[in-house]
C-alpha cells in the first residue's frame, strides 16, 4: 500500500482548490496529464511495435553478461528460412527448366526478396510474443505463403532475314536476302514475392489490431536493423597463442565510403548504398585494387541486384563475395574464423580479406569491411567502407577475430581472401 505524507496531501489539495478556481491552472494541469498519457502511450506503442525476442539482443549492454545464445538461434531459423526456401525455389526452377527443355528460349524471371524481419513480424502476432513455441517448419510454411509461382508457354513469332542462292535462267547465282517467318516455343518461368500485408489474411492475420501490430513490428524492425547478422552457431573461442608471426605487407587497395554523394542515394535494391551497400563497397575495393581497373560501389551494387546477391532487409549475401569476386576475374578463397593464421598470412603476402562482422566496435548488427594489411607488429589494417575514422586505426586480431560474424553455420567462413 502506498504511505501518502500529509505534506502530498496538502500540496494536492491546494492544487485543485486552486483548479476550481483559477482557469489556467486548469489549462496547466491538462497539459501536464495530457503530456504524461502520450509518453505513456508512446511507450506502449513502442513495446508493441517491436518483438520480444530481439531486445535483449539489440538493447543490451555487454556488460550485462546475458546468456542470448537461445534468443539468437531462434533469430538464425527465420534468416536461415531465407536460404532454405530460396534453395527450394531455384531447385524448382531447375526442375520446370528440365521439364521445358523443348523449348527454343527460357526466361526466367526471379523476384525473391522476402526477409526474415517479414517472418518474425507474423510469428509475433502469431505466437502472441512467446517464442518458445518457435518452430523452424512452421516459419517454412509461414516463408512459402510469401512466393507465387509461374511457368507460362507461349510461341511467338517474328521476321527473319536469311541468305538464299538464287540462280538464274542464264546459270549466273547471286545471293538474295529474303525474310521467313519463325515460329519460337517460349517458356516464362516467374517467381514474385508476395508483400506483408497481402499474406497476413492467408496466416489468419484478420483483425485490425494484429494487422497493425504485424505491419509495425516489420516496418520498426526493417528500418533499424540494416544489414544485420544476429545468428550465432560458433561460439568458440579462438587460441591465440597458436597464432605466428608473419612479416608486414598490404595491398594496395583504394578507399571507398558508401556514403560518398557520388553514389551513396543510388538504390541498392530497395534500399541505397549509403545505408545497405557496405558489401558491394568493399567488394570495390578489392576488385578495384587487385585489377587495375576502377569499379566503384555502385557498379557493384547494381551487379549484385541483378544476380540475386541483395538481401533485402539484410544488406548482402554471402554469396555476392564469392560470385562477385570470380565475375571480376578474381581467384575467392572462404577462410573460417577459426583459423587467424591463415587470414594474418594472407595479409602478409599482400592479399586483402573481406570481413563479414558482427556486433562490436564496428556495428551494432551486421557489417563488411576490407583487411587490407598487417604491420610490423601484427595490428590489422582496415578500409571500413562506413568510417574513415576506424579506416585510420591498427586493430588487434583479437577484436577482428572475436567480432567477426557466426552467422555462417558450424564452419562458419565470415572471411574471404582475394588474389589476381
Amino acid at each position: 500500500m502506498f504511505n501518502i505524507s500529509a505534506t502530498a496531501i496538502a500540496v494536492i489539495k491546494k492544487i485543485l482548490t486552486q483548479a476550481v478556481f483559477d482557469e489556467e491552472v486548469r489549462n496547466k494541469i491538462f497539459i501536464t496529464l495530457t503530456a504524461i498519457l502520450s509518453i505513456i502511450l508512446v511507450l506502449l506503442l513502442a513495446l508493441a511495435s517491436f518483438p520480444s525476442i530481439l531486445i535483449n539482443i539489440l538493447f543490451s549492454s555487454p556488460t550485462e553478461n546475458l546468456d542470448l545464445s537461445e534468443d539468437i538461434a531462434k533469430v538464425a531459423v527465420y534468416q536461415d528460412t531465407i536460404f532454405i526456401v530460396d534453395k527450394l525455389n531455384q531447385d524448382w526452377i531447375e526442375e520446370v527448366k528440365v521439364e521445358n527443355s523443348d523449348c527454343d528460349e527460357i526466361i526466367v524471371n526471379y523476384n525473391y526478396d522476402l526477409t526474415w524481419q517479414a517472418l518474425i513480424a507474423i510469428d509475433s502476432v502469431l505466437l502472441n510474443q512467446d517464442f518458445t513455441n518457435m518452430s523452424p517448419d512452421k516459419a517454412k510454411e509461414i516463408a512459402l505463403k510469401f512466393i507465387d509461382k509461374d511457368v507460362n508457354i507461349s510461341e511467338e513469332e517474328f521476321e527473319e532475314e536469311y541468305d538464299e542462292v538464287v540462280t538464274d535462267n542464264n546459270g549466273s547465282s547471286k545471293i538474295v536476302t529474303k525474310t521467313r517467318t519463325v515460329t519460337l516455343k517460349i517458356a516464362t518461368i516467374t517467381v514474385n514475392t508476395r508483400n506483408l500485408e497481402d499474406v497476413l489474411f492467408d496466416v489468419d492475420i484478420t483483425t485490425e489490431e494484429d494487422i497493425f501490430i504485424a505491419t509495425n513490428i516489420f516496418n520498426t524492425i526493417s528500418s533499424m536493423d540494416v544489414e544485420n547478422s544476429l545468428n550465432i552457431y560458433d561460439n568458440t573461442i579462438i587460441d591465440f597463442e597458436k597464432l605466428q608471426e608473419y612479416p608486414e605487407g598490404y595491398a594496395n587497395i583504394p578507399y571507398y565510403n558508401q556514403t560518398d554523394k557520388r553514389w551513396g542515394n543510388l538504390p541498392y535494391g530497395s534500399s541505397t548504398i549509403l545505408s545497405a551497400g557496405c558489401g558491394p563497397t568493399s567488394l570495390a575495393m578489392v576488385v578495384s585494387g587487385l585489377t587495375g581497373n576502377k569499379v566503384t560501389p555502385d557498379i557493384v551494387a547494381n551487379w549484385s541486384y541483378i544476380n540475386g546477391h541483395r538481401a533485402e532487409g539484410a544488406g548482402s549475401y554471402w554469396s555476392l563475395m564469392t560470385a562477385g569476386g570470380k565475375n571480376y576475374g578474381l581467384n575467392v578463397e572462404a577462410i573460417s574464423r577459426q583459423d587467424p593464421n591463415s587470414i594474418v598470412k594472407a595479409l602478409s603476402d599482400g592479399y586483402p580479406v573481406i570481413a563479414a562482422m558482427g556486433r562490436g566496435h564496428f556495428t551494432n548488427g551486421g557489417h563488411f569491411i576490407v583487411l587490407r594489411g598487417v604491420t610490423e607488429d601484427g595490428k590489422i589494417l582496415v578500409h571500413d567502407s562506413a568510417s574513415v575514422e576506424r579506416s585510420n586505426k591498427e586493430w588487434d586480431i583479437s577484436i577482428i577475430m572475436n567480432e567477426s560474424s557466426k552467422n555462417g553455420g558450424v564452419n562458419g567462413s565470415p572471411f574471404w581472401m582475394f588474389r589476381p
